[in-house]
């Protein structure tokens, strides 16, 4: 049996539907974290909504044996912890990597390298001082010690974390992608982390049907994606700063918005119309893969300022469409994409760039050739193929 512990998220549904493709029929069972009647993404009827405090489900986890798998899908700290109390060491743990839980899980600990300068400021003021402190003016000393002290209150929740990554028996994740396996092994100090090949639906079968041909826009400019999400770790400020010296081309900034940090969300949009007025749309609402797909054939570059593998969904897509990718170095998906082939350009360079060097597409040959090995990698035929690996 393989029993999937997931949280409601928008791979869920598809992954579901893959897996009971694939597998002998009841060889699976899939619980969400959460509440049914909270649900803003899993609907699929065979889903179990369970806490980790369910005696049923907790019995049904110590009661695993080494025949069974348990497979994770957003491996936080409380997730690990609960396994390492519950789960049997000879029960083989797999763990599909989605970025998040590695990266800043414990949150404080990670603050530092995921964030730029100015989104750094942001963080500092608003996300290491709880509220109730901040709130209170007669606790400045403590709210003083809370801010400059941060790294030594996640020390404890990191040694922790090491643990539960020590447990991973397979970390599941692209094909080829071993930057990610050696950035992971850096952080936490591991000696050696075993892996196997693994996709989600990252939406090439929808992508591939799409011309990649330009859309006939009704006004003459240029169409800039920046991030995938109202998080900090897109470094939103950070990057429109670089981008203000285009201010006055024929520029619009779109910036997909529809989850994460209300507060940060209005911290954005403050500097956007410092720096772009009204050159600049925030995409708030959730729309229908099928329709988001769709509506990237309006972009023309798109910059993931991310320090971090972030964003994978929206870069696969984008490449498939023929459009131009800014990644940081920093981040492992661009080492990830150059060792495939794939053409990809370095967001550190914008500032050094004319703006006709920013904009310039690429040819035909690049967007044929991105689209060729992505397809390869990524088809519904490879990640059904890689999935049956795993489950049977």
């Amino acid at each position: 049996m393989n029993y999937h512990i997931m949280i409601d998220d928008k791979f869920i549904d598809g992954f579901i539907e893959d897996a009971e493709r694939v597998s002998q029929s009841n060889s699976n069972r899939y619980f969400i974290n959460g509440k049914k009647e909270e649900s803003k993404h899993v609907k699929n009827s065979i889903a179990q909504w369970i806490s980790f405090s369910d005696p049923e489900f907790m019995s049904t986890i110590q009661n695993a044996s080494k025949s069974d798998r348990v497979i994770v899908h957003w491996y936080d700290l409380k997730t690990g912890q609960f396994l390492l109390k519950n789960l049997k060491r000879e029960v083989p743990l797999y763990v599909a990597l989605w970025g998040g839980e590695f990266y800043e899980d414990p949150y404080l600990y990670h603050i530092d390298w995921i964030h730029d300068p100015l989104t750094f400021e942001f963080v500092k003021n608003n996300n290491i001082v709880p509220d109730k402190y901040n709130r209170r003016p007669h606790l400045f000393l403590k709210k003083m010690w809370l801010k400059y002290n941060y790294k030594s209150r996640a020390k404890a929740e990191f040694i922790e974390k090491v643990q539960t990554i020590n447990r991973i028996d397979k970390l599941l994740l692209p094909k080829n992608n071993e930057y990610e396996v050696e950035l992971i092994k850096k952080l936490y100090g591991l000696d050696k982390l075993a892996s196997a090949d693994f996709n989600y639906d990252q939406n090439v079968d929808l992508a591939s049907i799409q011309s990649i041909d330009p859309v006939v826009k009704k006004k003459d400019e240029i169409v800039v994606q920046i991030g995938n999400s109202a998080t900090e770790s897109n470094n939103h400020v950070d990057a429109l700063s670089k981008l203000s010296k285009f201010k006055e081309n024929a520029i619009k900034l779109v910036l997909p918005m529809a989850y994460g940090n209300s507060k940060y969300s209005l911290f954005v949009k403050k500097y956007g119309t410092h720096f772009f007025s009204n050159k600049i749309e925030y995409v708030e609402n959730f729309v229908p893969r099928e329709e988001y797909i769709s509506k990237l054939r309006e972009t023309d570059v798109c910059i993931m300022f991310h320090n971090r593998q972030q964003g994978f969904g929206n870069c696969i897509p984008l490449l498939m469409l023929g459009k131009k990718l800014y990644l940081k170095k920093e981040n492992s998906l661009f080492a990830f994409f150059k060792s495939i082939g794939v053409t990809v350009f370095d967001a550190n360079e914008i500032d050094k760039m004319t703006y006709d060097e920013f904009i310039h597409p690429l040819s035909e040959n690049e967007k044929n050739k991105n689209k060729e090995i992505l397809q390869g990698l990524f088809s519904k035929e490879k990640r059904l193929e890689y999935l049956r690996e795993i489950l049977n």
